[in-house]
Order: structure tokens, then C-alpha cells, then sequence
């Protein structure tokens, strides 16, 4: 087989793989690296069978040991009290990865923060919409003035042609007198 016929093969076998990690993926993965880095994340620990499913498609496998020794201590920067108030007021999801109670009350503080913002948000967002809403219905308002001033208009005109039209009439009709004569 020549190379490029087996890149093609191994392209349109990676298309049709449904995996997260590529061939040379998990042939080359630091996996320590990529342990600390899933655990910077706060990234669940079930992550690991997402890697081992996907490399064994390729007949490959993980190097949990590392992947575990860099997750572990990727969970330890994460799991600061601190990070959690930060990761809870991003709006970050919390994969109860963390085994001391503290980072979990501060990242409800921070999340609770986040909902408060986020309602603010949509306040404020809605707050502007009414007002533009009130501003069209204003115009309208204006616009409804301004067919009031012309149906005023048209009314003052109106009244004006009845009055011309009873003058008319009065005009046509025969004169008549009476004359009382004593």
C-alpha cells in the first residue's frame, strides 16, 4: 500500500470514527499533560473512558497512570477556594470534583453571584426593550396627535361645509314673508 493511500484510508476512517481524540492524538498525547490540563478544567474523572474508548478504535491505549498523576494535580490548583468563587461566578458547571467543602460554598457564592448578574442582565436587557417599546407606541401617539389635529381639521372643515351648506339652503328657498297687518 502506498502512503498516500493509507493517509487517504485513515482520513476517511477518522471521519467516520465518532471519537474526541484522533489516531495521532492518542498515539502522541502527553498524558500527563493532558491529565493536568483536564484537571486545571475541573474536567470530570469519566473523561479518562472517553480517551481509552477513543484510542482503543485505533487499537491504542492511554497511559492512565500519568493521565491520573497530572489530573490529580491539575484538581489541586482547581480546587482552591478561590477558583471556586471564580469558576462559579463564570457560570461554569461543577462536576463535584472537588473533595473539600470549602471550594463548594465558594463556588456557590460565585455562582449565585452569576444568577444575580445574569437577572440583572436580562432586567436591564428588558428595561430597554420596554423603553423602545414605549418610544414606538410614543411615536404612534404623536402620529394618532397628529390624525387627531387633521380629523380636528377635518371636523372644523366638516362644520364649515354645514354651515355653507344651511346658508346655501336658505339662500334657495322662496322668500317668504308675512306681513302682519293690523
Amino acid at each position: 500500500m502506498h502512503y498516500p493511500s493509507l493517509f487517504l484510508a485513515l482520513s476517511v476512517l477518522s471521519l467516520t470514527q465518532c471519537s474526541s481524540l484522533s489516531i495521532e492524538e492518542c498515539a502522541n498525547s502527553d498524558w500527563f499533560a493532558l491529565g493536568l490540563a483536564d484537571g486545571n478544567r475541573g474536567t470530570s474523572a469519566g473523561q479518562l473512558n472517553q480517551y481509552q474508548k477513543d484510542c482503543r478504535e485505533f487499537n491504542l491505549s492511554v497511559d492512565t497512570a500519568q493521565w491520573k498523576q497530572g489530573y490529580q494535580q491539575g484538581l489541586a490548583s482547581y480546587c482552591l477556594p478561590e477558583n471556586g468563587y471564580r469558576v462559579g461566578l463564570a457560570g461554569e458547571s461543577y462536576y463535584g470534583v472537588c473533595s473539600n467543602n470549602a471550594f463548594v460554598e465558594r463556588y456557590n457564592q460565585g455562582h449565585q453571584q452569576y444568577l444575580t448578574n445574569k437577572r440583572l442582565s436580562e432586567i436591564a436587557d428588558r428595561l430597554n426593550t420596554i423603553d423602545r417599546e414605549i418610544s414606538s407606541l410614543d411615536g404612534k401617539i404623536n402620529n394618532l396627535t397628529d390624525k387627531a389635529d387633521l380629523l380636528k381639521q377635518k371636523n372644523s372643515l366638516l362644520n364649515e361645509k354645514n354651515q355653507l351648506l344651511d346658508e346655501r339652503s336658505r339662500l334657495r328657498r322662496p322668500d317668504m314673508r308675512f306681513e302682519l297687518r293690523f
